[in-house]
């Protein structure tokens, strides 16, 4: 492994040798890939312009993320910088590298939306952006050629695979009761946080090449901060829009004018509420407490996009509810 990574170095050599003229570029184009942008992607769509492909958007990023992390714990590969001081990093990261989540995410996510849209320009458009984005990481210093190359397979294999099953599961989950529905979100959201439980166990103990750490910086690759974060983001999601769909039923996402842009102001602001105000309230830290109250806080806030924030717009008038 490690003469292969010296061999995948000098394509991080080569972009890098292109100047720093780019490293803003590429920092803008790498951000398309961050859960940051997501944060502001996911409401959008599901508030705004189409509930349900707002929906099975979040859920493909939430699996793509999941499945990222399990083959990070189980394949506990460095980054470039980490290993030589020939690649610049120009930002830093803390976990693993092999597959490239910033690649697998953008194949996936934005791969899904290609196939939501269905038009052979934007598809155009979403592959070049697919593209750009896994180079930004090598230029980036983050990631191996190998890292995002898996990436983008991993990506494109979610699409495929979540393509094939979600009509078929679907249309299954929704002849069911609302409590077998709720109950099938949860033991979903806990079977995400024991798949990565499972990966870490199974990966063992690891401990930091002495030779890397003072390139790595400081690292938390085994954090488990990442899987609760994903189940109850996970249940929050969908345990809300299963409630929503059977109270109250869909909502017309697309209508509104400007009042879409209201929304969008609304919620987002609830977002931030959620998610800065109890983060600095709930404690932080690799323990049991800390991690309960992190999937506490993330299923608030999945309930609070997918169904207490449209209960709200309802409620000021910037929001309908399909009749039908």
């Amino acid at each position: 492994m490690a003469g292969v990574n010296a061999v995948q170095i000098v394509v991080n050599e080569v972009f890098q040798g292109f100047g720093g003229w780019l490293i803003s570029l590429m920092q803008a184009i790498t951000f398309l890939g961050d859960e940051e942008f997501f944060v502001l992607l996911l409401p959008i769509l599901y508030w705004s312009f189409d509930q349900m492909i707002g929906l099975r958007v979040g859920m493909v990023l939430l699996l793509s993320n999941g499945f990222n992390t399990f083959f990070k714990f189980l394949f506990r590969t460095p980054r470039p910088y980490w290993i030589s001081d020939s690649v610049t990093n120009y930002v830093h990261e803390s976990s693993f590298g092999l597959p490239s989540g910033h690649a697998q995410i953008a194949a996936s996510v934005w791969g899904w939306l290609a196939v939501e849209v269905k038009k052979r320009w934007f598809t155009i458009v979403m592959v070049v952006l697919i593209f750009l984005i896994g180079v930004s990481r090598l230029f980036m210093g983050v990631h191996f050629l190998g890292d995002v190359l898996l990436g983008w397979l991993m990506g494109g294999l979610l699409v495929w695979a979540f393509s094939a099953c979600f009509e078929k599961i679907g249309g299954w989950v929704e002849a069911q009761s609302l409590e077998r529905k709720l109950g099938l979100v949860a033991a979903s959201s806990v079977a995400l946080v024991l798949l990565i439980l499972v990966a870490k166990w199974v990966a063992g103990p690891w401990e930091i090449n002495p030779e890397w750490a003072a390139r790595a910086g400081e690292v938390a690759p085994f954090s488990l901060d990442g899987a609760f974060t994903l189940g109850g983001t996970w249940l929050g999601m969908l345990a809300g829009f299963v409630i929503l769909s059977e109270k109250k039923g869909r909502f017309l996402a697309a209508e509104g004018g400007w009042r879409r842009l209201v929304r969008f102001l609304i919620g987002l602001l609830g977002i931030l509420i959620l998610y800065f105000g109890l983060g600095q309230i709930f404690p932080r830290g690799a323990n049991l407490p800390s991690y309960v109250l992190r999937y506490v806080r993330y299923t608030l806030v999945g309930l609070w996009i997918s169904w207490i924030a449209p209960l709200l717009f309802e409620k000021v008038k910037v929001l309908k509810f399909s009749k039908s």
